[in-house]
């Protein structure tokens, strides 16, 4: 099972380039509101929670059963693999009889003479105490599902990841976890080289860096060069990574004039998404930002052409505007594609539950909603 997060969509997404991009196999078997349960390979799952970023939870799954097979299937099970007597547990329950399964537990603790002590644990702490706690999830879809959880997302790991680097801009570039799950979205495999046009203060680059792959940034602002720079050289201190890294100052829709052909197998990136915006604007202004913002897109991925090799990714952010009377505008992203050479990507495509491609995604905080697009050359 994949405990998914605010987004499960995305996070699904996400999953699937993941296992696809290095050849692993996956298939979806159940979808349920937060999550999926999966049949997959062997896999490491502390390393997969910790590459992944709209995952929350591995769970391993126990078994399946019918629902008056439950409390015996329960009971049958060695949920506590531990000699000590005394045991923190948690549980999550989803489309199931919460008291049900509360009440089988305590049973079965008793039956095992356990001094078991039921809390809500954060990810945070369950991240760190997986070794000596038990945390149970029963999803009900038709038949019931058990699983124990063998992995579990830390947030403070992307906490540090951002609040400790040297330069942040948290009123422009969508979090930490949006970036890396943008980097998983493009589907190569590391050690592939990827370029961020528009890398402003080097977010983007920094999740691909870690993640394994070389990377290249272009930046207008001759500050955020020197910004993007002094983030990646912490990066590079603080987490003992060799991947390469270069930032040059210069023009996102003259790419040309930077790179040679076919350079990089993906580009991932977050451009220029129009003005900060205090309020939602009126009709006339979504608009006027979306034409100006259509000219500069059209010549990017005039350029983009050229520098991505065949069959080369973009996972790019879009903006859609909605505007005070509720229209909704946008970039007329079925022109560029159509008129440069490209197509929707989607790795869920031949899947039995797939999602569909652009995805939306919304920060409450942020008049602006982004449109996120996987694309792939022709």
């Amino acid at each position: 099972m994949f405990l998914f997060g605010r987004n499960p969509k995305l996070s699904y997404l996400e999953l699937v380039s993941y296992f696809k991009a290095r050849n692993m196999g996956f298939k979806p078997l159940v979808w349920f509101k937060e999550g999926i349960i999966a049949r997959v390979e062997t896999m490491e799952a502390s390393k997969i929670i910790n590459e992944l970023a709209g995952t929350v939870k591995i769970e391993k799954v126990l078994f399946r059963c019918k629902a008056e097979e439950l409390k015996r299937k329960l009971a049958q099970e060695e949920l506590y693999e531990s000699s000590s007597n005394k045991l923190i547990y948690s549980k999550s329950t989803y489309n199931t009889n919460e008291a049900e399964i509360r009440g089988t537990l305590k049973k079965i603790f008793k039956e095992y003479r356990l001094k078991a002590v039921r809390k809500r644990l954060a990810p945070h702490t369950l991240a760190k105490r997986l070794h000596n706690c038990l945390d149970i999830i029963a999803v009900k879809e038709q038949k019931y599902w058990i699983g124990k959880t063998i992995a579990c997302s830390d947030p403070y790991k992307f906490k540090e990841r951002d609040e400790c680097r040297p330069f942040k801009e948290p009123e422009i570039m969508s979090s930490i976890r949006i970036a890396r799950i943008l980097v998983n979205l493009s589907c190569v495999r590391p050690k592939a080289t990827m370029l961020d046009p528009f890398c402003g203060i080097g977010t983007i680059l920094q999740e691909a860096m870690l993640s394994g792959f070389n990377v290249k940034g272009l930046e207008i602002s001759e500050e955020r060069v020197r910004k993007s720079i002094a983030n990646l050289e912490w990066v590079k201190k603080k987490y003992g990574i060799k991947q390469s890294f270069e930032i040059k100052k210069g023009d996102a829709t003259k790419l040309s004039k930077y790179f040679g052909r076919e350079s990089f197998d993906a580009i991932v990136t977050e451009p220029e998404l129009g003005p900060l915006l205090k309020s939602l604007p009126t009709e006339k202004e979504a608009k006027y930002i979306c034409n100006k913002l259509q000219t500069l897109y059209e010549k990017f991925f005039n350029e983009a052409r050229f520098v991505l090799k065949e069959n080369g990714k973009i996972v790019i952010v879009i903006p859609q505007f909605r505007t005070k009377s509720s229209r909704v505008f946008t970039i007329d992203m079925n022109k560029i594609m159509e008129k440069h050479g490209f197509r929707i990507f989607n790795a869920t495509e031949a899947l039995p539950i797939g999602v569909s491609v652009p995805l939306l995604y919304k920060e409450e905080w942020h008049k602006i909603e982004r449109l996120i697009y996987v694309l792939e050359s022709l």
